[in-house]
């Protein structure tokens, strides 16, 4: 089989159409499995209700940009005259000079005209890529109020959310026979990260993709094409700059205070619990701000799962309460005893004045002071995670039914003034965000230890006396 007939086979499992590839392979472009996935991507975009904001993201040196280019100029530009794409780099130094590369590795064969000077490439047919750059965000303001049918996002997480959102007002058109569309590319790291992370990258690993936003992960190791000694340079990369660079990992970020958190390694599949191993909970209270409740268990290794997730604002204790019995219930479990954050033993919550703990026991949920200390539960948390450049093996791990919490550890952040201690932040007024899934995990990661030394009678009459 010659590496053409490889090529035509791949790219049909990838959903290629054949005039799609046919185009590629006339223009000298061979694309890889990772981009002929993008490439089939944006000929979906084609029909209506299909995703129309396409990003490869992760490491460097798999190719984003050069699909990315080829894409546009290659097919849509050609298949659509009289088209414009905006290409949109942070530098304008950098984005002439990766123009120049991608021209030659891409679409150089292609009767095109290049004015360097105006940061042009025109098209015999009337389409047309204009190549924008900008040194500060005030510099995208020029392109706002002009119509652009395919806007290219280069480095995505380098600019402000809101100057990308100002540019999306821009991609629209009068035209009948096309849809705009916006591919990016990016890499972890950046103002824009968590925006990314949260827009892209984390409906793909849940898989939830819908509606108009696709994500395809890539690394070096998609790239065959990539030269051995930049390799090298990636594979010789460590802490941070490693898990952004080589890895493509989302999970890290600018201040990110648990470093050593891995999707990958700390989140698991659920599994069934073995009737030996204990049970225990974790429990953090709010009324604006969500309460969280999370269920825990041990292996006889030391090990720690997080098994279970309750995470919801604005409800009273009698709502919370049945949903922690349905969670019991379909755990097949007993309602555990929940180590809580000391304001519920002194906040109090009705005409009677109960307190929220009291409260909680009359609904079958038993309550215990946790351990509060803020930073030794950040220290216990970041040692149960793991580091496997030192070669300590991860003890904490968390199943894939508890979304929030997992979303939640990768977004915590240093306090600026407390390196050790995690920063704290608030939920928004629909309880989104916020802090509050981590104290509830925060109280849990000391173990079961902490309730054994208290009786069930001890917890219930301290309620009124703590």
């Amino acid at each position: 089989m010659t590496p053409l007939d490889r090529a035509l086979i791949a790219a049909k499992r990838a959903g290629m159409p054949p005039d799609q590839i046919a185009r590629f392979l006339r223009a000298g472009y061979v694309p890889q499995p990772k981009q002929m996935l993008f490439h089939a991507l944006a000929r979906q975009a084609d029909q209506p209700g299909a995703a129309d904001r396409i990003a490869l993201g992760g490491a460097r040196g798999p190719g984003k940009s050069h699909a990315i280019m080829a894409q546009v100029a290659i097919d849509d530009l050609q298949r659509f005259p009289g088209l414009t794409a905006l290409f949109l780099r942070k530098i304008g130094k950098a984005a002439r000079e990766s123009m120049d590369r991608l021209r030659s590795n891409t679409f150089i064969r292609l009767p095109h005209d290049y004015n360097r000077n105006e940061g042009i490439i025109r098209f015999p047919n009337g389409s047309r890529i204009i190549l924008g750059n900008f040194r500060n965000p005030d510099d995208i303001d020029k392109y706002q109020g002009v119509e652009f049918d395919i806007l290219v996002i280069e480095e995505y997480t380098q600019i402000p959310q809101k100057r990308i959102e100002m540019l999306e007002g821009s991609l629209r058109t009068n035209r009948s026979d096309y849809r705009p569309r916006e591919y990016n590319s990016a890499n972890p790291g950046g103002i824009g990260h968590q925006e990314f992370k949260k827009t892209y990258v984390d409906p793909h690993r849940q898989q939830r993709e819908n509606g108009r936003y696709r994500f395809i992960p890539a690394t070096y190791k998609d790239n065959k094409f990539l030269d051995a000694g930049y390799v090298q340079y990636l594979l010789e990369l460590t802490g941070l700059l490693g898990r952004m660079w080589r890895d493509g990992d989302w999970d890290v970020g600018a201040g990110m205070f648990f470093t050593n958190w891995s999707h990958d390694t700390h989140v698991i599949q659920p599994r069934r619990i073995p009737a030996n191993w204990p049970i225990w909970g974790s429990f953090d209270y709010g009324f604006s701000h969500p309460t969280a409740a999370y269920w825990w268990t041990a292996d006889g290794d030391g090990n720690f799962y997080t098994i279970a997730e309750h995470h919801q604002p604005r409800w009273l204790v009698p709502q919370h309460a049945q949903a922690m019995h349905d969670i019991a219930e379909k755990l097949q479990r007993p309602m555990p005893d929940f180590l809580a954050g000391h304001d519920v033993f002194a906040q109090k919550g009705d005409e009677q004045g109960k307190t929220i703990a009291d409260q909680y026991a009359e609904n079958g949920i038993r309550l215990y002071r946790a351990n509060i200390n803020r930073i030794s539960g950040a220290a216990e948390m970041l040692k149960r995670l793991g580091n496997p450049e030192a070669r300590l093996n991860p003890t904490w791990f968390i199943f894939s039914t508890c979304p929030v919490l997992i979303d939640t550890i990768p977004a915590m952040l240093s306090d600026p003034h407390r390196p050790e201690d995690v920063l704290k932040i608030d939920a928004d007024i629909e309880g989104n965000g916020g802090d509050d899934p981590y104290d509830a995990a925060r109280y849990g990661i000391w173990g079961p230890s902490r309730l054994s030394r208290r009786t069930p009678q001890n917890a219930i009459s301290s309620y009124t006396t703590m």
